[in-house]
């Protein structure tokens, strides 16, 4: 266990920054196409302020706690089928087209458009309204505004409740939704927080040379026949022949070995003494082959004599001074 090292994730996740920006940037730019493919929405605003007339009866922080629920109820209303129906039938220029013929789509269409909201302790009731059109969110807001406080006995159910405009419908100078900066750095906080569980989930110790102990590739595994094995070994006894072993710390401490090499030494040194002593024995099938291939003479061809310019000897007689020497001379 002592070659086991904890692992590090902070220096994994710091040698690993390349996977972590490239996640990253990828769930920034699916983040950046979905922003662009959405339709951008125009936003209108509204606010109702809810009063109960005060009585006798009810004190001042249960009639405050009061035209808080008031709100909160008609917040629930908003969603209704026959709200939608009464505000597109209010007498405002709203395009009925906008919304699908199917009951189940037109609400949802309808709850995606209009949404209202109660800010804790108050009895304010704030609609926004989101339209690709500005025009077209301007005449909802007024439509929802006008309806809620013309009828407002009937969405209620007591009479001791008024409602009035607290600030008038106002439409937003740019699209609001889909909102590209927050979109993006939503992406970027998601993107580095799935590149660090891509990191740690596909982290593998084993391929891992400097965290984990490397996986030896030249030692091949192999199957061990326990047939050979007697059933009488105890490696409790193989440990303890094991333990009486002297712990050699250099070669030189073991005289076999040194006089083991000692010997090798001395037998390379003969074999090359023996090789220089061998006398060189001439190869005879060459010389023969040498020899035969040496041209020799022809005594059939005669040798080519040029007699043109060839002069005939003169015969030289020996000179003498006296005829009468010379034997039957007269």
């Amino acid at each position: 266990m002592e070659n086991v090292r904890p692992i590090n994730h902070l220096k994994i996740l710091t040698r690993e920054w390349r996977k972590i920006l490239i996640v990253a940037l990828i769930v920034v730019f699916v983040s950046l196409v979905y922003s662009l493919v959405q339709p951008f929405l125009y936003r209108a605003t509204v606010s109702i302020l809810v009063l109960q007339k005060s009585s006798f009866s009810i004190d001042a922080y249960s009639a405050s706690k009061s035209e808080e629920r008031i709100a909160n109820k008609l917040a629930q209303v908003v969603y209704s089928s026959s709200f939608m129906k009464n505000v597109v039938t209010s007498g405002y220029y709203i395009n009925e087209s906008y919304f699908p013929t199917d009951e189940y789509q037109r609400r949802k269409k309808w709850s995606e458009t209009v949404e209202a909201s109660v800010p804790t302790g108050l009895s304010k009731l704030t609609f926004s309204i989101y339209h690709t059109d500005p025009n077209q969110a301007l005449q909802i807001a007024q439509a929802i505004a006008y309806t809620i406080t013309s009828d407002k006995k009937e969405y209620i159910g007591i009479e001791d409740v008024d409602l009035k405009v607290l600030d008038t419908p106002l439409v937003s100078k740019y699209p609001v939704r889909p909102n590209i900066l927050v979109n993006i750095l939503l992406g970027i906080v998601l993107g580095i927080i799935f590149g660090i569980a891509y990191v740690v989930l596909s982290y593998d110790s084993q391929k891992d040379k400097l965290f984990a102990i490397p996986r030896r590739t030249d030692i091949q595994p192999h199957l061990v026949n326990t047939n050979k094995i007697s059933e009488t070994a105890s490696v409790e006894k193989a440990m303890e022949r094991m333990a009486q072993i002297p712990e050699i710390k250099e070669l030189e401490e073991v005289p076999e070995l040194e006089k083991a090499e000692h010997q090798a030494e001395v037998q390379e040194e003969n074999k090359e003494e023996v090789a220089e002593m061998k006398l060189e024995v001439p190869d005879l099938n060459q010389e023969l082959n040498r020899r035969l291939e040496t041209p020799r003479y022809d005594i059939s061809k005669k040798p080519e004599v040029n007699f043109d310019n060839q002069q005939p000897a003169k015969k030289e007689y020996p000179e003498f001074s006296d005829e009468d020497k010379f034997v039957g001379m007269k």
